[in-house]
This record gives C-alpha cells, structure tokens and sequence, in this order.
C-alpha cells in the first residue's frame, strides 16, 4: 500500500521539482541583475524613468526650530475638528423672492459662519448674502436680492466660517455645496 502511493507521488514531486527549479533561476538572475555592488552609485528607481536631483547651492535653515514650527503648527490645524453641514437642498417659493429653507450652522461647530447664494458656478451672480451664524442657529427662510423665473434653479452656496485673528475677522474654512431652489406656481 505504502508502495502504491510512493510511486504515485514521486511522478508529481518530480513534476513540482522540475518547474520550481527554472523559477529560481529567474529568480536568482532578476536579483544579480538589480543589484548593486559598494562601489557602484545607486539610482533612484522610477516607473517614468524620471529622477529628481538634490538642489546645489543651498543654505542651511538659519533657525533651525522654524522647520519644526511649521510641521507642529500643520499637525495642529490637522487635529482640528472639521466643518459640518447642515442644510436640506431643497428651497421653495410661490414669489421667486423669498425662500422657505433650511441651512444651518451646526451645533458642532466652532465658529461662526455666514452664507452667500449665487446663481452661477463662478460666484459671480449673487443672490443673498447673510449675517453671520452661531453654532446651532440656522436660517428658514431668506430673501435674495432679486427675483427668480418659474422653476428649478441650482444655486452654489458657500458656507464661510469666521473667526477673529489680531483684531480682524478672517476666513477659518469654507465649504461650497449646490441647492435647487424651486419656484412654484401659485
């Protein structure tokens, strides 16, 4: 029986040992050819056949903590909590002037935040523009600058938030989304 199934196994492991065998020679090539000796100068390798160079002719920092200011002071914006938004996309009217809606500045945000209604992708047609929101108010209806025709409208609102630097109010974070405003038939 034992013999049965030697003979049997012994015509696969030859099989197995005469496949793997010109494996591990291309195998053996492939590393002798990329390799490298000691004295030999490594390259860079690239898929594009690009190599970027280091730049001559530059100083040191002069102040050697700037570098690590920087990267404390990216890793700590990082870690700041982000912007929610809080808005339902659809706005309705019977007048093409005044809108029922709803955007909020969420209650899990930080700053302050106002929003801007523009008709057009570049931001140029403007709609409305608002007074500034806490965190956990939120708008229900608004009234824009100027009429809209019977129908769908998609609108591009900026949610900018604000916050107070050295005295002066500047652009913390700014989120654009788009919303159909719709203006019915009455």
């Amino acid at each position: 029986m034992v013999s049965r199934i030697r003979r049997r196994l012994f015509p696969l492991f030859l099989a197995l040992l005469l496949t793997a065998l010109p494996l591990a020679g291309c195998a053996k090539q492939s590393v002798e050819e990329t390799g490298t000796t000691e004295t030999e100068e490594k390259k860079p390798n690239s898929s594009l056949g690009l190599t970027i160079g280091y730049a001559e002719g530059v100083t040191e920092v002069e102040d050697p903590d700037a570098l690590q200011k920087l990267v404390d002071d990216a890793f700590n914006a990082a870690q700041e909590q982000g912007f929610e938004l809080e808005y339902k996309n659809g706005a309705y009217s019977t007048d093409g002037v005044n809108f029922d809606c709803y955007i909020a500045n969420a209650s899990s945000n930080q700053y302050d935040m106002f929003i801007s209604i523009y008709a057009d992708a570049e931001l140029t047609d403007e709609l409305f523009v608002s007074q500034l929101l806490r965190p956990g108010s939120a708008f229900d209806h608004v009234t824009l600058n100027r009429q809209l025709d019977i129908g769908r409208h998609r609108v591009y609102v900026p949610h900018t938030q604000v916050t107070v630097e050295d005295g002066q109010q500047v652009i913390a974070g700014q989120i654009t989304v788009t919303m159909d405003f719709s203006v019915l038939e009455e």
